[in-house]
């Protein structure tokens, strides 16, 4: 095996911030139903989802549902622009809440999170591209 191949093989590999964000942050629990945030509301934070489910959608189509481990709210969250989309509990959910502050805390202090955050940014882009 050359050193490429492992390298990508460590890569693919998805690395689990709940604990982190869960510390950090604060863990606030949604009903099923309940909104996280709407399209067109300011970004106060960034989310990661410790359990449960989310539905993500834009314009009433769905975009994705985010499960456990993943974030939402990263791209409005860096870009300080509107929420583009609307967030809602499919089932009751643990989500960590994170300011802008412990958002960028996390970028510059974690190894591995900023990839962490690009991937989601780009699965997201994938996922919207999608749903068009």
């Amino acid at each position: 095996m050359n050193d490429l191949a492992s390298t990508s093989k460590l890569a693919a590999e998805p690395i689990d911030f709940r604990q982190l964000a869960r510390g950090l942050g604060t863990v606030i629990n949604y009903a099923a139903g309940d909104a996280v945030f709407r399209e067109g509301d300011e970004p106060s934070y960034a989310y990661i989802v410790l359990s449960g489910k989310v539905e993500v959608t834009s314009h009433g189509k769905l975009i994705e549902e985010v499960g456990e481990g993943r974030p939402l709210g990263i791209v409005s969250i860096i870009d300080n622009k509107q929420r583009s989309a609307t967030a809602k509990a499919v089932e009751a959910c643990e989500i960590a809440l994170l300011t802008r502050r412990q958002f960028r805390f996390m970028i510059e202090t974690t190894p591995n999170f900023v990839w962490y955050v690009l991937s989601e940014v780009v699965d997201r882009l994938r996922a919207t591209n999608s749903a068009l």
